[in-house]
């Protein structure tokens, strides 16, 4: 069940930052969309089932939060860290998540449609059985997405576009990736075992290693 708004929770950006100097963490349930956010220091919140819908949190620091059924749908976060953040569950549809900082971060379950994840540095995340239909995982810049070892287990990963991406190593067995652009991926050691990969580009991905037992090949 969503978590029920408490009375005592900020009202606005202000509130929230006084709160935070007051040393408050727990945040549950906040409802604050539209928020400016950028380079807020978010680390270590409890901000589960709150609502950021169209906040802007640039290089905002939510390291260690909770935000398991969080709604940051249509938010941007460019460059921000979100290094082990447990967000089971949330929502960030057409969420700008480019060169944000993701490793050991839990997406599991998490509907992520349209996502731009632009050069992210997700090494060892967590996206078992994510909604990531049309996400953007290519490079930013000159900065390569780098998803090494990461778990993709079941996840959705159709026609999303993956272009030199870093995959060494990553787990996905039993995803699907029908339609995705895997033009130049590294995907050398990493499990593929069962994936659905009609229609997917493998164009020069680099395969040494790969497990691809009981796949739907190209």
């Amino acid at each position: 069940m969503p978590l029920r708004p408490s009375s005592d929770l900020p009202a606005n950006l202000d509130a929230l930052k006084r709160a935070l100097a007051e040393g408050r963490r727990d945040f549950a349930g906040l409802r604050l969309g539209d928020l400016d956010g950028v380079a807020l220091d978010l680390g270590a919140c409890d901000l589960r089932g709150g609502c950021f819908k169209e906040g802007r949190f640039g290089h905002a620091r939510l390291a260690g939060a909770n935000v398991e059924g969080a709604c940051f749908q249509q938010a941007l976060l460019w460059g921000a860290d979100l290094s082990a953040v447990a967000a089971s569950g949330s929502f960030w549809h057409d969420a700008d998540l480019s060169a944000a900082r993701l490793q050991g971060a839990d997406f599991g379950g998490a509907l992520m449609h349209r996502c731009c994840l632009r050069g992210v540095l997700g090494a060892h995340s967590r996206w078992r059985s994510t909604r990531l239909v049309e996400a953007d995982f290519r490079g930013g810049l000159d900065q390569r997405t780098d998803l090494g070892g990461a778990d993709f287990q079941g996840a959705d990963l159709s026609f999303a576009l993956l272009q030199g991406a870093l995959l060494q190593g990553s787990d996905l067995r039993g995803a699907c990736l029908y339609g995705a652009n895997m033009e130049g991926t590294d995907l050398r050691d990493a499990d593929l075992s069962g994936c659905d990969l009609r229609d997917t580009d493998l164009r020069d991905a680099m395969l040494d290693g790969t497990l691809l037992h009981d796949a739907l090949l190209p």
